[in-house]
């Protein structure tokens, strides 16, 4: 049956009901002139069967109903020599047509129903992934901790040199390995639906800055005089942070880091610049891919989730990711996201922007 309601639907009914009543009794009453009203039953019912398709018994008796009386109709007025016997043919041409649009709307119905059922099931088993990765994820990170903790422990207490580095060794990789089912579990999360809030987009990015201009001996800076937008903190932060470490790791002492937000018509636009190793161009049409890394990367190459992760959230909340970038010539990532302004800034808010002597500029020039 049809999505619309039981009582909008016995109303349609009812409404025509009366109209296909009345002219069916117009076509009895209007013997030379009943083509119109006889057409216009048939194309009613037409029109009601296609918005909301009744069980097969009450169609099959509907139809019956229809074709008998309006049938009569013109087999009575041929009897009376007022129409010619060929006009009765459309007794058995408007009965084929009909016919077929029954058939056709149900075969219709019949399909959505049955993608209805599949799209369920999608997002059943969807749903019973996310909460497997989801769960097994932490699940890991808490083994992981564990085992770390232990490992840490040794590391600290043994006299042994040699204990001491093995230690060591096997918590660095417990690191990595609790960073990856981290990254696992974020590019689970990162397509779920979240609510927009005001986003400070150039305190976010000073924030952002200021935590990992501490991580590497990088030369860095920010720009941004977007204001305030409607967006997710966290999933623009995710993206921030999977672009940065990626920038990070192709990158070294001297080399440059630079994020630059702005608004383009109805788009945020998010860069993340630097100098480092660059991608060759035979790995830029795969590099967002999962556990890809570029070909070039060594030592250098992460778990291939950073890239997956920033693709699979801008993507989720309608956006475009693109990377620019050739060998040893550093790389340009770039976020556009649909961009919903709040109220503008109030008078004597600053922007922030390393560039324009701000502490934060200071602070990370004195590191450079």
């Amino acid at each position: 049956m049809s999505d619309i309601g039981s009582r909008p639907k016995a109303v349609l009914v009812a409404v025509w009901a009366v109209f296909a009543g009345v002219n069916v009794y117009l076509t009895f009453a209007l013997p030379g002139r009943e083509t119109i009203p006889y057409h216009l039953v048939w194309a009613s019912f037409a029109l009601l069967y296609g918005l909301c398709p009744w069980p097969r018994r009450a169609t099959l008796v509907v139809f019956t109903v229809i074709t008998a009386v309006t049938g009569v109709a013109l087999v009575r007025h041929a009897l009376a020599g007022t129409i010619g016997w060929e006009e009765c043919s459309e007794i058995v041409l408007m009965s084929g047509i009909i016919s077929l649009l029954i058939w056709h709307v149900n075969r219709q119905w019949t399909a959505q129903a049955r993608l209805r059922a599949l799209q369920q099931a999608d997002r059943h088993r969807s749903e019973q992934r996310e909460n497997a990765a989801r769960f097994g994820s932490h699940e890991v990170r808490t083994r992981l901790t564990i085992a770390r903790g232990y490992a840490q422990l040794i590391a600290d207490h043994s006299a042994e040199p040699t204990v001491r580095d093995d230690a060591e060794l096997v918590v660095a990789e417990l690191v990595k390995a609790s960073a990856l089912a981290t990254n696992l579990l974020t590019l689970v999360r990162v397509a779920e639906p979240s609510a927009h809030e005001p986003v400070d987009v150039d305190r976010m990015l000073a924030e952002v800055l200021r935590r990992w201009s501490v991580t590497a001996d990088r030369t860095w800076s920010t720009q941004s005089a977007v204001g305030t937008v409607q967006g997710d903190s966290e999933r623009l932060e995710a993206v921030l942070d999977c672009l940065l470490e990626n920038a990070v790791r192709f990158t070294g002492p001297g080399d440059s880091i630079a994020m630059t937000a702005d608004v383009q018509g109805d788009e945020l636009v998010l860069t993340v610049r630097d100098t480092g190793a660059g991608i060759p161009a035979a790995d830029l049409d795969t590099v967002f891919e999962i556990f890809r890394t570029a070909s070039t990367a060594g030592e250098r190459a992460g778990s291939g989730l950073g890239l997956a992760i920033v693709k699979a959230a801008t993507e989720a909340r309608g956006g475009t990711v693109s990377v620019v970038s050739s060998l040893g010539s550093g790389a340009a990532f770039t976020v556009r996201l649909p961009a919903r302004m709040s109220r503008p800034a109030a008078l004597g808010d600053s922007a922030y922007d390393s560039a324009d002597g701000d502490p934060l500029g200071d602070l990370i020039g004195s590191r450079s």
